[in-house]
């Protein structure tokens, strides 16, 4: 029976993490993981910013079925 105890807990833990990670804004979040994001210099950001503009015109000239 303990045992089910201990998930319960575990559930609300859970809950009450999920709670607080859905009060924080988008910008909080992208401040506080800039580092996991590619953001974290000034030159891996403009790396990661510009590799992301060429994904996303690959996928769109992909989508349209046209070359790029």
């Amino acid at each position: 029976m303990s045992k089910k105890k201990g998930e319960h807990k575990e559930v609300i833990i859970a809950q009450e993490l999920a709670k607080a990670q859905r009060e924080i804004s988008v910008s909080q979040f992208f401040e506080r993981n800039r580092h996991l994001l590619g953001f974290d210099s000034p030159i891996k950001a403009l790396a990661t910013a510009v590799k992301e503009m060429v994904d996303n015109s690959l996928d769109a000239c992909e989508e349209m079925k046209i070359l790029p």
